[in-house]
């Protein structure tokens, strides 16, 4: 009796969710909607994903538990995200409701008690986590931490399970973000997971926003145009930054506080998603799955010398200052940011494009999505004693968060709260859909040898580019060398 008003009243809420979500959604032969209603096909290989009926659930592990207690661990992130792996209660806002009710759901389908804790800063998780591991205690199932502390906290410590070891895992499947795992790997292991069970993978990725009323002023050419005509690259952007520029309380100085801007950015953030889109790397994994470390290649300088030669440009360009607000009174053309960040905009009066970072070139075949490292990754503890259970739980989050979360995010925060465009949420699906990648000194160099790297490559698109090959020349043994002992530190 109890579990079938347990269900009745679950039935109730999930049909309150979708309704609150609108007519869009996932059904369960995994097609989505757009904004105007008409099908979208989910963004997966229907082959490694779809039984013969074309359910792309079919294949989920279950299980039933008995009501056993499956406790998880999340920081709470302090800037302008809006997501969330854990939520406490129903609140009536759409997202918040998706995420609780899909906890519900897999809950009661495989018979366990899912319960969410959170800290208000890393440290407070480190405190808890780090003492619960070195104990050998089996508590927190799943923790979710800031990727460089995950990295230099625990995984070095060999503190993590491997995750492609757990067989309930599909990163296959369209609610794993697969693309992002690999561009920090290792080598053949995936210790850091990120997919839809934590929407902060889309907040977190990068873009250019652009000032509408800058555009329409002057007859620019449709922007959007040139994004989907694969024309949006490094020349057409800095031509714009270039021309943006205006010396506004005519002193003969350009830069100034009261001056306009052509771009205006955080330099070991976003910014770093320049090299990244021009698909320009300084490492490569090789067969064997270990990350070396290449040097600066002829095209690798040629964007960085790019970009030095205008963002380094103090007339044209600002960094680290306060870059957003800049944007918002009007005094900058061009802007880097998270998408999270975009909920500072909904009380800007004038309208904005919002614009994937540029390519190298009009030869290059897609666009490229930067990922900053504040992103939490899903971990698993090294002291889970049942790593099935883990896994089939975690890849049951995951999924229904694909079902029930990703189009409500969509269709809430960026629809309503993020962009006023259709062009843009175009561009955001494009993003998440595309080759998303991380910076990986950016995740793993954090305090050491290698870590230094993000302000290098952040220095050299902002001014420093002539030094840049020489400086990477000299720290060229002490890089390799904390790469080799950050692979020998995780290969017991």
């Amino acid at each position: 009796m109890k579990r079938n008003v347990s269900f009745l009243l679950a039935l109730l809420m999930l049909l309150f969710v979708l309704a609150a979500c609108g007519e869009s959604g996932t059904d369960a032969g995994g097609t989505t909607a757009r904004p105007d209603g008409t099908a979208q096909p989910a963004e997966t290989d229907p082959e490694d994903t779809v039984d013969e009926t074309g359910d792309i659930y079919a294949k989920l592990p279950r299980a039933e538990y008995g009501g056993a207690d499956f406790p998880l661990l999340q920081y709470e992130e302090s800037t302008a995200a809006t997501a969330t792996v854990c939520v406490e209660d129903w609140t009536g806002e759409a997202v918040n409701d998706a995420i609780y009710q899909r906890t519900i759901n897999v809950s009661d389908r495989l018979g366990v008690n899912i319960t969410f804790e959170k800290t208000t800063s890393t440290a407070q998780l480190n405190d808890i986590m780090i003492p619960s591991i070195a104990a050998g205690d089996d508590h927190y199932q799943a923790f979710w931490q800031h990727s460089t502390n995950v990295a230099a906290k625990y995984l070095v410590q060999g503190y993590l399970l491997t995750m492609n070891d757990i067989s309930a895992f599909d990163f296959s499947a369209p609610w794993w973000n697969r693309n992002a795992m690999d561009s920090i790997r290792l080598n053949d292991r995936i210790y850091m997971a990120f997919g839809d069970i934590n929407c902060y993978l889309f907040d977190f990725q990068s873009i250019i926003i652009c000032s509408k009323p800058y555009v329409e002023d002057r007859g620019v050419t449709d922007l959007y145009d040139l994004v989907r005509e694969g024309k949006w690259t490094i020349d057409a952007f800095l031509a714009m930054v270039e021309e943006a520029s205006e010396d506004l309380n005519g002193n003969g100085r350009y830069g100034e506080a009261a001056d306009q801007i052509g771009f205006a950015g955080y330099k070991t953030a976003t910014e770093l998603a320049f090299t990244h889109a021009a698909d320009a790397e300084l490492f490569s994994r090789g067969e064997d799955g270990v990350v070396r470390y290449d040097g600066v290649s002829e095209k690798y300088f040629d964007v960085i010398s790019r970009y030095d030669e205008v963002l380094g440009d103090k007339g044209c360009a600002e960094h680290n200052e306060d870059y957003m607000g800049r944007f918002r009174d009007g005094l900058t053309v061009f802007a880097s940011c998270s998408v999270g960040q975009l909920s500072t905009m909904r009380e800007t009066e004038f309208d904005y494009l919002v614009l994937p970072f540029p390519k190298y070139d009009e030869e290059q075949e897609s666009y490229v999505s930067f990922i900053s490292n504040q992103i939490q990754p899903t971990v698993i503890p090294v002291t889970v004693d049942d790593t099935d259970r883990a896994g089939v739980v975690l890849e049951n989050l995951c999924a229904e968060s694909y079902r029930l979360v990703r189009e409500c995010y969509f269709e809430k925060l960026v629809n309503y709260k993020y962009v006023r465009d259709r062009e843009s949420i175009d561009v955001l699906r494009m993003l998440y859909a595309s080759d998303a990648r991380f910076e990986i000194g950016h995740i793993y160099g954090w305090g050491s040898d290698w870590g230094g790297i993000e302000n290098m490559i952040a220095d050299a698109l902002t001014g420093k580019a002539d030094t840049f090959v020489s400086s990477m020349e000299k720290r060229e043994q002490s890089i390799v060398h904390a790469i080799a002992a950050t692979m020998d530190a995780i290969s017991g």
